[in-house]
């Protein structure tokens, strides 16, 4: 009797480690797969704000693979991530954001809180350092829109080489009112960019 309520305390100590090893390693997991803190941005910054809002680790951005930083010869400031970048650019409002990231085979530009109501937006991008080209976006709302770029796919914008080019792509944005002779629009928004490797 002594052997077998031995056995079966032994046993049962072996179950409950086994059942706390499994009960474990989800949670070690996930904590591998957190960004690391000293990258993500404070409370109060706005890039931190939105990429909070957005899903954090989760979101289109990823994790941040930098600091948020600012610039020396303006106001602003900028922070890259696993999937893009997220710049801050208040000349055109103290709210505004432009980011870009990829995703799946897309290139997406968006922007958002300019300071006052447009009609529609101007869209310059470059692809390498190369000649820009310039696009007019329809409005999401008054004060935000996304310019979506079929990289690989459309117009030859990129090229398919042996797998190891990598293309620079960068992003402007200005908003534009319609007027009785043309257009009168505002200031162009600090760049933001992305490099694709492919």
């Amino acid at each position: 009797m002594g052997r077998t309520a031995s056995r079966s305390l032994t046993g049962l100590a072996a179950a409950v480690a086994t059942a706390a090893v499994c009960l474990a390693a989800p949670q070690a997991a996930s904590a591998s797969s957190a960004c690391d803190p000293s990258l993500v941005a404070p409370q109060g910054s706005l890039i931190g704000g939105l990429w909070r809002s957005n899903g954090g680790e989760t979101s289109v951005f990823g994790c941040p693979t930098t600091k948020e930083f600012g610039y020396a010869d303006k106001k602003g400031s900028w922070q890259r991530f696993r999937n893009g970048k997220i710049v801050w650019s208040p000349n055109l409002g103290g709210g505004t954001l432009v980011r870009v990231f990829q995703k799946g085979q897309n290139i997406v530009f968006k922007w958002s809180g300019l300071g006052r109501d447009w009609d529609y937006f101007n869209v310059r991008w470059s692809k390498d350092g190369g000649n820009a080209t310039q696009v007019q976006v329809g409005r999401l709302t008054p004060w935000s829109g996304q310019y979506l770029m079929a990289p690989y796919v459309q117009g030859g914008v990129g090229t398919t080489t042996n797998g190891h080019e990598v293309n620079k792509f960068v992003f402007i944005v200005q908003g534009c009112d319609k007027t009785t002779f043309g257009s009168d629009c505002g200031p162009w928004s600090i760049p933001t960019s992305i490099s694709l490797a492919h």
